[in-house]
């Protein structure tokens, strides 16, 4: 059944309280481009297009820089993708959180003598 007038009127009101348009012009093929590549990493393309513009402005503001490239599992980069997604957050800047977390938990878990990638007792070092 289609939507009613009402209905029409709800969402157009709704979008027009909540977000921004802004048309943007690119080369013929481009936009083919940007949908495959959209494609492959599980996003729309406005999400994608989003993402990009996020990750420009962090970066050219100083903030979180690519140093080099890591591989990641592809289970494991989904779950980033996912969870950064869910904080609100740009995957490289979710990433830089996290990895920071786990290295400030894996220091103190060996504070208490524990070998953080095993679970075991620490072995004493000798000097």
């Amino acid at each position: 059944m289609p939507a009613s007038k009402a209905q029409q009127k709800a969402v157009s009101k709704y979008m027009k309280e909540n977000y921004d348009v802004y048309q943007i012009r690119m080369k013929k093929g481009q936009k083919d481009t940007i949908k495959a590549h959209a494609e492959t990493r599980s996003e729309s393309v406005n999400g994608f297009i989003n993402r990009a513009i996020q990750e420009a402005i962090e970066r050219d503001a100083g903030g979180p820089q690519e140093a080099g490239v890591v591989s990641l599992p592809s289970d494991t980069l989904k779950a980033a993708q996912e969870a950064a997604k869910a904080a609100g957050e740009a995957v490289p800047v979710f990433i830089d959180r996290a990895v920071t977390t786990q290295a400030q938990r894996d220091e103190a878990t060996r504070r208490l003598g524990i070998n953080p990638s095993t679970g075991g007792k620490l072995e004493k070092e000798e000097a």
